[in-house]
């Protein structure tokens, strides 16, 4: 009996909830390093002018699945541009692109005429495989644009993006090596590029760089990114606070930031400009919600997080990047789900799903999922 009772109560507490994990200070979002810096994020270049340049990225295949297509965001041209090729190659052992391009007799490659005019300047191009290769997960892969054919020199060329620069951390892998003639400049600062399967985004695809001057009068507007863990991969979460990169407002300003359910506020703290480092700069900020009880919520729920300066000129700067499609999202921490809202006068939010603001979350607890424990925990990168 005493055994039958055991099994009982042992029965019953496995079917009790899993109980929330201590996860304090975990981030989740676009880590505010990436891009942000007492300079302002910039785009650096490369152009391709000469037969034998080419600009290159270097990383890890993070999927075994086929990659079909190869992304770049294109700068300018001059002239009549040449011929490119774009290719998925191996690296050596010295971190360079090892010039065999993929699969052989059919190679992962392709070429591409860009216009003798200014239709494609500043924007992001996904050019399509002749034949998709399927690497192995982890597999050390390099992007090459090369010159192909027709007349190439400094009247006729093209210049791509290379890097975004203005980060706080030096970035060791990928990377984006400047290739004149064979020798090769390699950069620290985040690689512009972008590699696609069927329904995957990697690298690090931007097409523009966001910035917007929130400013407040009677009726303040807000600018907020969106966010949702996955459905399924837990369920219920707290936040505590937000990483944010952005400019302050000015000496003896407040602004409000807000957890939002919909347009309802669920956790609030006021802001004082006087109780930061610095005024009226650039920074990355961490602010915590003083809330007694943070609120329970839902993964698989988008909530939002906004920034509203409460007096006239009070002003404070978000800074982001923007995707050529909300899908390319997928590359970065929280994938599509996280994304740049917008409201006026306390209105409705209007959603900018390929636009992406330099915020993370700071989860206070995080609560496992259906199957007893925190799952498909990768969705959320």
């Amino acid at each position: 009996m005493k055994s039958a009772g055991r099994f009982l109560i042992c029965a019953l507490l496995c079917l009790l909830p899993a109980p929330a994990a201590d996860v304090n200070q975990l981030t989740v979002g676009t880590p505010v390093h990436y891009a942000f810096n007492a300079v302002a994020p910039g785009f650096g270049t490369h152009v391709i002018d000469h037969s034998n340049d080419q600009t290159e990225f270097v990383g890890q295949s993070p999927y075994a699945t086929p990659i079909t297509r190869l992304g770049f965001r294109y700068a300018s041209r001059a002239g009549s541009p040449p011929t490119y090729k774009i290719s998925l190659q191996g690296a050596d052992g010295s971190g360079n692109p090892d010039a065999v391009i993929k699969g052989g007799g059919t190679p992962a490659s392709a070429t591409f005429t860009p216009p003798a005019d200014d239709t494609w300047n500043g924007t992001w191009r996904w050019i399509s495989l002749t034949t998709p290769y399927t690497p192995s997960r982890g597999e050390m892969l390099s992007v090459v644009i090369a010159y192909d054919s027709g007349t190439i020199d400094v009247s006729n060329c093209s210049t791509f993006t290379l890097r975004m620069y203005s980060v706080q951390t030096r970035q060791g892998l990928p990377y984006a090596t400047e290739n004149n003639a064979g020798v090769r400049t390699r950069w620290t600062d985040i690689p512009v590029f972008g590699v696609g399967t069927a329904s995957s985004v990697w690298g690090m695809p931007i097409k523009s760089l966001y910035s917007t001057l929130i400013s407040s009068n009677t009726a303040p507007d807000e600018q907020a990114f969106a966010f949702s863990l996955p459905a399924g991969s837990c369920s219920t979460f707290q936040v505590g606070g937000v990483r944010i990169g952005g400019a302050n407002a000015a000496a003896g300003k407040t602004y409000l930031v807000t957890l939002y359910n919909g347009t309802t506020a669920i956790q609030q703290i006021t802001v004082d400009s006087d109780q930061l480092a610095t005024t009226g700069t650039r920074t990355a900020m961490r602010f915590m919600f003083d809330e007694a009880t943070l609120s329970t919520l839902n993964c698989g729920t988008t909530y939002r997080i906004g920034f509203a300066p409460q007096e006239t000129s009070a002003n404070f700067t978000l800074y982001g990047f923007t995707a050529d499609a909300s899908g390319d999202l997928s590359a970065y921490p929280g994938g599509t789900a996280w994304y740049l809202s917008t409201r006026t006068d306390s209105g409705a939010w209007t959603d900018d799903p390929a636009t992406r603001p330099f915020a993370e979350i700071i989860l206070a607890s995080l609560s496992a999922g259906s199957s007893g424990g925190i799952r498909s925990y990768a969705a959320i990168h």
